[in-house]
């Protein structure tokens, strides 16, 4: 099974009206759809904004539906002058910029006995960049694809200061509130993850006026690549599967 989750009802409602044979639960307030989409058994959830709410649903998720692997999908801010709205950002690594034990001597985002930078499974990255070529390339002025660092806080980031630290302490890509979460949760179990997110918003002075505008579009584009890649996350697997079962039999 494959664990899918995003963090707004706009996230998740496009992938749930593909998913059959749905049968829903709840779960500390959280509902989880299975089903199978594209013939890829699933568990779709809808997190909830925020780290707390992110970790709660993977390690929910987790603990009762036994997913192989996890991707979480949704929208970000971008932090590069040249990005656009609709432009998609695979995590190569996510961290907490807002971790701070520098009174201790550690860096920004560091947690005693863990990397700073949590790094997302590269077969899956892999898959996530090949389910994006997939997606776009019959459209003429479709979005721009760029991997790399996304930073997760519990904050909507609008000035530029923090912007600019972002980008010069983590060389990060994007921000958003819940992927560091999601990633630090699926690595403490040793399960493969990526976070996919499409940009929303640029993260300045206007981004929530920006974010409303654009959310749709971000929504679009992260499911045209998350229609891709659902079918490919765990064709590896299935295979494997297949392999054991024949030298069982």
């Amino acid at each position: 099974m494959l664990g899918v989750i995003g963090a707004m009802e706009e996230e998740v409602q496009l992938l749930l009206n593909h998913v059959s044979d749905q049968k829903q639960a709840v779960h500390a307030e959280i509902t989880v759809t299975t089903g199978t989409y594209k013939g890829t058994e699933i568990a779709l959830a809808q997190s909830g904004i925020g780290k707390v709410n992110a970790t709660i649903c993977t390690q929910m998720l987790i603990d009762l539906y036994k997913p192989k692997k996890l991707i979480f999908s949704g929208v970000a801010g971008g932090l590069l002058p040249n990005m656009r709205a609709g432009d998609m950002i695979v995590a190569s690594h996510v961290v907490q910029y807002d971790m701070d034990l520098t009174a201790f001597g550690r860096r920004h985002g560091e947690t005693p006995g863990r990397d700073r930078l949590i790094e997302c499974n590269p077969d899956l990255v892999a898959k996530a960049t090949q389910a994006f070529d997939l997606a776009f390339e019959d459209m003429a002025d479709g979005p721009n694809l760029m991997l790399g660092t996304i930073a997760s806080g519990d904050r909507f980031v609008q000035d530029k200061d923090m912007l600019r630290w972002l980008q010069r302490e983590f060389a990060a890509l994007a921000t958003e509130m819940e992927g560091a979460a999601f990633g630090h949760t699926c690595s403490l179990n040793d399960l493969p993850f990526v976070v996919i997110r499409a940009l929303s918003d640029s993260s300045g002075s206007s981004a929530s006026g920006d974010f409303e505008d654009n959310l749709h579009r971000a929504c679009h584009n992260s499911f045209k690549l998350m229609d891709q890649m659902i079918p490919e996350a765990m064709a590896g697997h299935k295979r494997g599967e297949r392999r054991s079962e024949d030298r069982r039999g």
